[in-house]
């Protein structure tokens, strides 16, 4: 009979260096921004890199067939990360202290109060075409009824049809006092080369099977990312980048990937991968031991479809606008480079802007009004092919008029492109200084950065804002245990050799990664509670001048007072030490 010979762990997978680097990490980004929020991109992206690190070699290892409970301990590594500390827009961070929770709230409501006339507005005139609509009906149908050519049966039919008729279709029809006399009557437009070219564009593609692809594509393309950006902008904690946002959402979305595959897959990659021989189910931690079957794995589904719908929106709206925005940056290279060569040959150049405004001039297109809302029923209708081909030769046109723009004073070229990935690879600084007057002291870092607990007690919300801040540091701190616990009673209970010492490069380095991180926080919260205690040691700087002898000295003075060049070499008024000679600069 079998038995069941303990696991050779992979050290440098999950080694204990890494794993106490890993918790270290979690502790540390966890008070820093908690304590030191300007440095929240910093904390994010040492964060986001490790994470993506981590993500690549569980991926590796899972195609090589890694044993499945090794799987599970790196999928409880990927996870931590998301969950405790790394915040793609830095919602968590408005949930950390009350005073962050009430600018955030007071954000919203202004957005709130700005988009309010907006719905009002719009309700009221989609009331009035209701209401243009009804009366536009009811008088079709009062027309048919004194008209009794037609018969019953075929005005019961109209009348029907007119139900389902888009508004645009129901035009009062015209009198009979409008209506044209005999003779000679005006000659409606001659189709021109473009609209027969559209018509039998439109015939062609509402017969082939590609069709609804296109339409799917174009609905995509023009799905309106408008308001999830706002929404998203306001969540964005102030001082993170949007690179930094784009790049931390694409991670989380890989590790919510791999979560998914891991807890669906039914093969050798996946939770069903079969135990070794003459072992049962490894054992896991649900505040018990409990058997990686059944209803563990119902759960961890459950728990891993909730995931992406959470992380599922916001991905794909960022994905959009930097799919468009490099999209754009190709067209605009692209013409910066054509106009550049074809510069030295104006005549030619006047041959094809001629044969481009003669394209332009057929610009009228009939585009339905469906495609600026975007509806997920759509791609299920036959139309959804004559208005994906319409609206790309509506693009088109609007993409060789913009290419044939290029002298334009208002043109957009490629250096404002970079200007725009540069802003948006920038995070806007919290400037909470600069706010002070001219007039007022100074106020230290110290002095506004620690905790940030201060509500303004006339808030009629404040004790509720302490609540949710507290719950929410609660549950960050417990979120961090949970993790730890369950990583190692699982690597206990499955009898995991081989992981519980150091003794491998790979181990090292996240180990003192880990507790350089840690000090540099312990070192910032001292500093940052003896700044509180004492706020006129933080209003103190050194200064290096020259001695009245030559050799360099050094003075500890209170910031606003320093004299850098005194007469004859005294300073006055400054809080100094003894000069000490130096070996110059």
């Amino acid at each position: 009979m079998a038995t069941c010979e303990p696991l050779e762990g992979n050290s440098d997978f999950y080694g204990i260096g890494i794993r106490i680097g890993i918790y270290l990490q979690w502790w540390s980004a966890w008070l820093s921004l908690l304590l030191d929020p300007e440095s929240a991109q910093s904390v994010l992206d040492a964060n986001s890199v490790s994470l993506f690190a981590v993500t690549i070699a569980t991926i590796i290892a899972a195609r090589r067939n890694a044993p499945a409970i090794e799987m599970y301990i790196m999928l409880q590594i990927l996870l931590g990360f998301p969950v405790t500390t790394l915040s793609s827009f830095g919602l968590r961070l408005w949930l950390m202290s009350p005073r962050r929770l009430d600018k955030l709230t007071d954000e919203l409501s202004r957005l709130w109060r700005e988009d309010r006339e907006k719905r009002k507005l719009v309700a009221r005139q989609r009331e009035e075409q209701d209401d243009q609509r009804r009366q536009e009906l009811q008088r079709r149908r009062d027309q048919r009824r004194t008209n009794t050519h037609n018969g019953k049966v075929v005005n019961w039919m109209l009348d029907w049809l007119d139900v389902f008729a888009p508004p645009r279709q129901l035009r009062p029809e015209p009198d009979a006092q409008q209506r044209p006399q005999l003779g000679p009557q005006p000659q409606p437009p001659k189709r021109s080369f473009m609209d027969g070219v559209q018509s039998a564009w439109i015939a062609m593609e509402s017969t082939t099977a590609s069709s609804n692809l296109l339409g799917m594509i174009y609905l995509l393309w023009h799905l309106p990312v408008v308001l999830p950006l706002r929404v998203l902008s306001s969540l964005k904690f102030h001082g993170l980048s949007w690179s930094g946002v784009q790049w931390r959402t694409t991670t989380v979305a890989l590790v919510t990937g791999y979560n998914l595959a891991y807890w669906f897959d039914a093969g050798q990659h996946g939770v069903k991968q079969p135990p070794s021989p003459g072992c049962g189910p490894p054992a896991v931690f649900m505040f018990s031991v409990q058997l990686l079957t059944g209803p563990i794995i119902t759960l961890g589904r459950i728990s891993a479809v909730i995931i992406a719908v959470i992380v599922g929106p916001p991905t794909f709206t960022l994905l959009m606008l930097a799919l468009r925005v490099f999209l754009y940056a190709i067209i605009f290279i692209a013409r910066d480079v054509y106009f550049q060569v074809t510069s030295d040959d104006p005549q030619s150049f006047k041959t094809i802007l001629d044969r481009v405004n003669g394209v332009l001039s057929h610009k009228t297109l009939r585009v339905t009004t469906l495609l600026e809302i975007y509806s997920p029923m759509l791609p299920l209708m036959n139309i959804t092919a004559v208005q994906s081909v319409v609206g790309m030769e509506r693009s088109l046109l609007d993409l060789l008029e913009f290419m044939s723009s290029y002298g334009a004073d208002n043109s957009i070229r490629f250096s404002d492109v970079i200007k725009v990935g540069v802003s948006l690879g920038m995070g806007r600084p919290v400037k909470r200084q600069s706010e002070a007057k001219e007039n007022e002291p100074h106020i230290s870092r110290a002095q506004t950065m620690p905790l940030g607990w201060t509500v303004d007690k006339a808030n009629p919300n404040a004790r509720l804002l302490n609540r949710i801040c507290v719950a929410w540091n609660l549950w960050m701190v417990l979120s961090i245990i949970w993790f730890i616990t369950s990583i190692e009673t699982t690597i206990r209970w499955n009898n995991i050799q081989g992981v519980h010492t150091i003794d491998s490069t790979g181990q090292l380095i996240p180990f003192i990664i880990g507790c350089v991180s840690a000090s540099q926080v312990s070192k910032k919260l001292i500093l940052l509670a003896l700044g509180k205690k004492y706020p006129d040691w933080v209003d103190t700087e050194l200064e290096i001048q020259d001695g009245p002898g030559g050799p360099l000295i050094w003075k500890i003075v209170r910031r606003g007072h320093s004299n850098i060049n005194p007469p004859g070499g005294a300073a006055t008024g400054n809080t100094g030490a003894n000069p000490v000679p130096g070996t110059g600069a």
